[in-house]
């Protein structure tokens, strides 16, 4: 083994130790790494294996937590750590490479608000995210993802035998064959069928979504509404489609794909919308287009936009 590899399997033994405690793990920065060279998988992977005699230093030496920051910042505080770092070496060369950790080893993928992304899973299965949204993948299951926020539409290579699942918290959305979209907001989560159909919480209600479809869940209350095709995911072709949705629905999806926060005054959040809000040409000019398809008052500062009601703002 070459003084190179050594330091790669002590940083890769760093990682590992790190992320441990799934409460503090910089994912973030750990992926990063893992991008930094594609022997570093390999490595991980064999560390992650091996015994566990090396991992009672943990306890004795503080674990360096790289960020994503700088791509750079991962060497250094290795080596600040260079005499538990030799003394791990010398464990793995004697204890050998058993398994200690099954766990699967997740990533993440972010979008800023205003921001899109595409992520293809290695069957065929894509996932688009819209802006302000996150995404939990483990690297050896492509039929697991969790939507920790936001909104993200689903395509999925259909698997009888092993079916693609979404987790949202506490509930569960598995495919059944299905182009899908999910938002989840701050009190529950909608989903939306093009095609296909979803399963809702298969161990519990298992109410099944099929394509044309809305579910709408909070705590306490579940509705399933009819809805045209076009309108799933219809953010992808640069357009929101609404029936009867309130002015507060509208504007956490102004605020996902505008890159800037929208709010609504408290007299109007639950006004009803319906029609098509196309979102193209500059922001400040669509959002003047936006008011007055609304009937509402749009001002902007350093917080973002407001909705406001035209009538307060003629008094």
């Amino acid at each position: 083994m070459t003084r190179f590899d050594d330091q790669k399997r002590v940083e890769a033994i760093g990682w590992f130790l790190s992320l441990r405690d799934a409460a503090t793990a910089d994912w973030d920065g750990f992926t990063t790494w893992l991008e930094q060279d594609s022997a570093h998988s390999d490595i991980y992977e064999e560390v992650a294996l091996a015994d566990g005699g090396y991992a009672a230093l943990a306890g004795a030496a503080a674990v360096p937590t790289p960020s994503n920051d700088n791509l750079e910042s991962v060497r250094p505080k290795v080596r600040r750590f260079a005499g538990w770092s030799l003394a791990i070496v010398a464990t793995l060369g004697a204890v050998g490479y058993p398994l200690l950790n099954t766990a699967p080893a997740t990533y993440a993928v972010e979008t800023a608000p205003g921001e899109r992304n595409r992520v293809t899973l290695t069957d065929g299965s894509r996932i688009e995210l819209n802006g302000g949204t996150r995404i939990t993948l483990r690297r050896d299951d492509d039929r697991f993802a969790s939507l920790d926020r936001g909104e993200a539409t689903f395509t999925v290579v259909h698997d009888a035998n092993n079916p693609f699942t979404v987790h949202v918290g506490d509930d569960q959305v598995q495919d059944v064959g299905t182009v899908f979209n999910i938002v989840r907001g701050a009190d529950g989560l909608e989903t939306t069928v093009a095609s296909g159909a979803v399963l809702y919480n298969p161990g519990r209600e298992a109410v099944q979504v099929v394509a044309g479809h809305k579910l709408q869940t909070s705590p306490g209350r579940m509705a399933l509404t009819v809805i045209a095709p076009a309108e799933v995911a219809s953010w992808r072709t640069n357009k929101l489609i609404y029936k009867d949705a309130s002015f507060d629905t509208v504007a956490a999806d102004l605020s996902r794909n505008l890159g800037s926060p929208v709010r609504v005054s408290p007299d109007i959040a639950q006004r009803r919308f319906s029609g098509i809000i196309m979102l193209d040409g500059n922001r400040t000019t669509l959002a003047r287009k936006i008011g007055s398809l609304l009937g509402v008052t749009m001002t902007h500062d350093f917080n973002g936009w407001r909705m406001s009601s035209q009538v307060r703002d003629n008094q």
